[in-house]
């Protein structure tokens, strides 16, 4: 398992270290709602979304959002690393209560638990994927993003245990959303999806796709998807935040259409990525070089952490002063933030730095 830095109540610690009560009540009831959200380049992508339909979820189940969205983003921000795209898995329950009881407890704090993970590429991309089709035997609220996921864990699995990629869940004779994604479909030149309600989850995927589509003339709607109709589709895709859009080229084991992925899909494909593209260089932040800056870093106490610190910062600017460097104890004192204020040359010489920096083992963070 790999070793990496972790938010959990307050501290960041390796994840071998993060530990939850057995009486928290995501463990016991799956009492609690999560959250995912990608990371291009350390950007994270809609994360104001994001965060919204993390209030929806907290709202839904009845549990207080325990940050606000300036707090979220200090906390996932010394996680993310600006040379891979990641996720952000985000998780809260509603805390630990002295007892088990299916009633919510009194003034419990919640627990919150973030990591960040690498996205690792979806091998099927290019060629396609399979699915099979499934009633839906999910809960009804399946618009809250809860960590209630035995559901969707079910009907992902019988489709794996066939070789496939997803299920298609169906309900009522109409198409409804993958155990693990939304689904589009292109049926007569429209590219189609179901409508946002209770039944699915509302994808902030998604929800681009059918901007940009509108944006580049692809005829799209949201409607209801009689799951007949899928048998005339000439293209059908999933899409969620960590694999963003993926397409069917079987169901059931039938094709779909002529077995290869189409051409609406090549085009919002590109699209898509383009769009990723534009948004990490809209966010990017231009120094103008030479430029004071803060190179930041932490980890665990009890260490000269700032001798470390300076002694690599300074293999790249032999200038730094001993007075230029500062540190910050963590509110339980295990672990330290160590700032040093340099006159950077270069972006080239910023990433050397971070480089070496996240490269040494007792260095858990740097920023």
């Amino acid at each position: 398992m790999e070793n990496k830095t972790v938010y959990l109540n307050g501290q960041y610690l390796p994840l071998n270290e993060a530990k939850v009560s057995v009486l928290d009540r995501g463990f016991l009831f799956g009492d609690g709602i999560y959250e995912v959200i990608p990371s291009y380049s350390g950007h994270l992508f809609h994360f104001q979304d994001h965060l919204q339909r993390l209030e929806n979820s907290l709202a839904g189940i009845r549990l207080a959002n325990p940050h606000t969205r300036e707090q979220w983003q200090e906390i996932v921000s010394p996680l993310l690393d600006r040379n891979v795209d990641q996720y952000i898995y985000l998780q809260i329950t509603r805390g630990v209560a002295s007892k088990r009881d299916h009633a919510f407890p009194d003034n419990v704090p919640a627990t919150v638990f973030v990591m960040c993970s690498n996205i690792v590429p979806f091998a099927g991309l290019n060629r396609g994927v399979k699915a099979i089709s499934m009633d839906d035997t999910r809960w009804k609220f399946c618009n809250v993003k809860a960590i209630t996921l035995l559901g969707n864990i079910l009907h992902r699995q019988a489709a794996v245990d066939q070789g496939c990629a997803e299920a298609l869940l169906v309900k009522d004779g109409y198409l409804i959303e993958g155990a693990a994604s939304n689904v589009f479909a292109v049926i007569d030149g429209v590219l189609c999806t179901p409508p946002k309600g209770n039944d699915i989850l509302p994808g902030i995927t998604r929800d681009v796709i059918l901007d940009l589509a509108r944006k580049n003339n692809i005829p799209c709607s949201e409607d209801n998807i009689p799951f007949s109709a899928l048998q005339e589709a000439s293209e059908i895709w999933v899409t969620s935040s960590t694999r963003e859009i993926i397409p069917v080229v079987e169901l059931d084991s039938k094709m779909v259409f002529d077995g290869i992925p189409g051409p609406v899909w090549q085009a919002m494909n590109q699209i898509f990525q383009a769009y990723k593209q534009s948004l990490i260089m809209s966010e990017q932040t231009f120094f103008e070089f030479p430029c004071e800056f803060p190179v930041k870093a932490m980890g665990k106490a009890g260490m000269e952490l700032d001798l470390l610190v300076i002694e690599i910062v300074r293999r790249h600017v032999p200038d730094v002063k001993d007075d230029a460097v500062t540190s910050r104890p963590s509110k339980d004192g295990n672990f330290i933030a160590i700032t040093v204020i340099i006159e950077a040359s270069s972006k080239k010489q910023l990433d050397a730095i971070y480089q070496d920096l996240t490269d040494h083992p007792d260095i858990l963070m740097a920023l």
